[in-house]
C-alpha cells in the first residue's frame, strides 16, 4: 500500500459521467486524468501530481479506504446515504453547480496539504495516524488469514482507525470488510469487557507498532483473533488461510515476518 501526506492527491468523483469529466479537466488544468490503474496512479501520487477520475461510488470508496492520505472522494448526496459507501466519502455534492463545488474543494485540499507539509518540515513526528491490524488464527493455531495486495506482498487484514472508533472496534470492522469474517479477541488478560463503574476493560493489543511511512508515522494496534461464524459474501479481498510457518517464505514486510516468528514460538504447544 502506498501512502504519504506530502504526495499527490487523487480526487474521485462519483457517479461516473464522461462528458462531465472532459468539462472538468478543461477547467481544472492542474489535474491529470487517470484511469485508476494501480501502477500509473501510484506513480502520479509519488510524483506529486494531483489527479482526477470519475468512477462508480463503490470503486471510489475502495480507493479511499486503501489510500486514505491521498484520495478524496466527492459524491452525490444519495450515494452518501449508503452506509457502506458513506464511511468513505469526504465531500457531498449538490446536484447543481458541480464545477464550482469541485473547484473549491480541490483548492481547500491543496491548501491543507501545504499546511501539513509545512508543519512536518523539521518535525517528522508531527504527523501520525492510528491503524489497527489483526492476526486472525485458525482454531488449532496452525494457520493465519492473509491478504495478497496489489504490490505482490502479503498482509494481515487491517486499516486506519476512523474518527470516533476505538482500536478494537476498528480492527473488527476492517477484518469483516476485507475478509467477510467476524472475529473474537484471544490471548487476553482476565476481565476484558468488565465494566467498573464509568470504566471498562478493553481488549489489549498483542503489539503496538510504530511504522515510518516516509512523511508520517503509523501507530498500529495489533490484535490476535479467532473467527466467529461463517464467512459473509461481499468482502473486498479473497483472504487465504496459510500455514504460519509458510508465511516466512512469502513476500511481506519485515515486521510481519517478525511477528509470525513470535507467534510460532508462542503457540508451539498448541501444534
Amino acid at each position: 500500500m502506498f501512502e504519504g501526506k506530502r504526495r499527490g492527491l487523487l480526487f474521485l468523483v462519483s457517479p461516473a459521467d464522461a462528458p462531465l469529466q472532459t468539462r472538468w479537466l478543461e477547467a481544472l488544468t492542474s489535474l491529470k486524468p487517470v484511469s485508476l490503474d494501480v501502477a500509473s496512479t501510484e506513480q502520479a501520487m509519488l510524483a506529486g501530481q494531483d489527479a482526477l477520475a470519475l468512477c462508480d461510488a463503490r470503486t471510489a470508496a475502495r480507493w479511499r479506504k486503501n489510500y486514505p492520505d491521498n484520495v478524496r472522494h466527492l459524491a452525490l448526496l444519495q450515494e452518501a446515504e449508503d452506509a457502506a459507501i458513506g464511511n468513505y466519502i469526504d465531500y457531498v455534492l449538490d446536484t447543481e453547480d458541480f464545477l464550482r463545488q469541485v473547484q473549491s474543494i480541490i483548492l481547500a485540499e491543496q491548501s491543507r496539504r501545504r499546511v501539513i507539509n509545512a508543519q512536518s518540515n523539521g518535525r517528522p513526528r508531527h504527523s501520525f495516524d492510528y491503524t489497527a491490524t489483526a492476526y486472525v488464527l485458525s482454531e488449532d493455531y496452525k494457520k493465519v488469514l492473509m491478504i495478497l495486495k496489489a504490490d505482490g506482498r502479503w498482509f494481515p487484514p487491517g486499516g486506519h482507525i476512523d474518527e470516533g472508533e476505538f482500536p478494537h472496534e476498528a480492527v473488527a470492522r476492517e477484518v469483516f470488510e476485507e475478509t467477510g469474517y467476524r472475529v473474537r479477541f484471544i490471548h487476553q488478560p482476565e476481565g476484558v469487557g468488565t465494566r467498573l463503574g464509568d470504566a471498562e476493560l478493553l481488549p489489549v493489543p498483542y503489539q503496538v507498532l510504530l511504522e515510518n511511512i516516509d512523511t508520517h508515522y503509523h501507530h498500529d494496534f495489533i490484535y490476535l483473533c479467532h473467527t466467529e461464524g461463517e464467512r459473509q459474501h461481499g468482502a473486498e479481498f479473497e483472504g487465504q488461510w496459510i500455514e504460519m510457518a509458510s508465511v516466512l517464505d512469502l513476500p511481506a514486510p519485515d515486521d510481519i515476518h517478525f511477528t509470525i516468528q513470535h507467534l510460532l514460538r508462542l503457540f508451539a504447544s498448541h501444534t
